[in-house]
């Protein structure tokens, strides 16, 4: 992995083509439904692949300390958040979802909240689009504040997990600093990540009008992830040595598995770049960029605070 994304130049590459493919009205049709499914399956896939680097005790060991990390970023995002879309007056579900994305898993968070609070697709689109603004801005922006910072690989590693919006941009931010700060990203993120379970669970008990009680698969799809699980069991098989047999082309099946994380989630980037529709940015008005940016800086700031303290047990914990 560090070979092939530890540079950082891969991910800005990936990402521009992808922006550029989209901006495109004719490349753009083309490419869109491909682009769907790059920025979400694909991506899912890769981030589960990742898992073949570590090994459980070190997830186990990493994401404890990652979970402090994260219940403070998430309640105080959350909360800030909501506080701030009522004084901008922002329509209720708008607001909920944005909240939700900036303090949780980005657009994740929103698709799994829409339907749950009968958000509609005006609403949800918004959201989505509030969301990857300032995620692009972090990929492209977080690896050179952190080298001007000095920012050790665990202390970057926990702030880009803590503090950037989606699966995807997280990945791409840790990475573009370093491939130990990629590792720390991808478990901090996971981390934070669950912080949707509550959510949905608290959004059908105390939002008037929310959807019921769903069916239960559905219901634990949308709660825990299962590209968190696939993480989650194939650092299991790294523990246990069963990733460690040879394949024919002379590497090791983890060391396989890491190299095609790598490939998948850059076309997962070029996806996330190509599907992102700026223009539809344009529409959505001030409030729900206001409040976007305001969350985005208030977890910044909180973040870096945060990784400072905490970056160093994560990032020793998964040594």
């Amino acid at each position: 992995m560090a070979g092939a994304i530890g540079l950082g130049i891969e991910t800005a590459i990936a990402l521009a083509v992808g922006l550029a493919l989209g901006a495109l009205p004719v490349a753009r049709a083309i490419v869109l439904p491909g682009a769907w499914v790059a920025a979400r399956q694909v991506l899912r896939v890769g981030v589960a692949l990742l898992g073949a680097r570590l090994t459980l005790a070190a997830v186990l060991t990493g994401g404890a300390a990652a979970l402090v990390g994260a219940l403070i970023i998430v309640a105080v995002g959350l909360a800030g958040g909501l506080w701030l879309a009522r004084r901008l007056a922002l329509p209720g579900r708008l607001g909920l979802l944005i909240a939700v994305g900036m303090a949780i898993c980005g657009n994740s968070a929103i698709l799994a909240l829409a339907p749950v609070v009968r958000a509609d697709d005006r609403e949800t689109t918004y959201a989505v689009s509030t969301i990857t603004i300032f995620g692009l801005i972090a990929v492209l922006a977080l690896p050179i504040v952190g080298h001007a910072l000095g920012l050790t690989d665990g202390a970057f590693g926990t702030w880009a997990g803590l503090s950037v919006n989606d699966t995807a941009q997280v990945v791409a931010t840790g990475y573009a600093y370093s491939a130990p700060a990629g590792d720390v990203a991808t478990i901090v993120k996971l981390t934070r990540n669950l912080a949707i379970a509550p959510v949905l669970l608290g959004a059908v008990l105390l939002i008037p009008g929310a959807q019921g009680p769903v069916p239960t698969r559905v219901a634990i799809g949308r709660a825990v992830p299962w590209f968190v699980v696939g993480f989650v069991v194939l650092a299991a098989f790294r523990s246990l040595g069963l990733l460690d047999v040879e394949v024919p082309w002379g590497a090791s099946l983890a060391d396989t598995l890491s190299a095609t994380a790598t490939w998948l989630i850059l076309i997962a980037l070029a996806g996330v770049g190509a599907s992102a529709d700026l223009r539809a940015t344009i529409g959505i008005g001030p409030r729900p960029i206001v409040l976007g940016l305001g969350m985005w800086l208030v977890i910044l700031v909180l973040g870096l605070a945060l990784a400072t303290l905490l970056g160093a047990s994560v990032y020793d914990g998964l040594r």
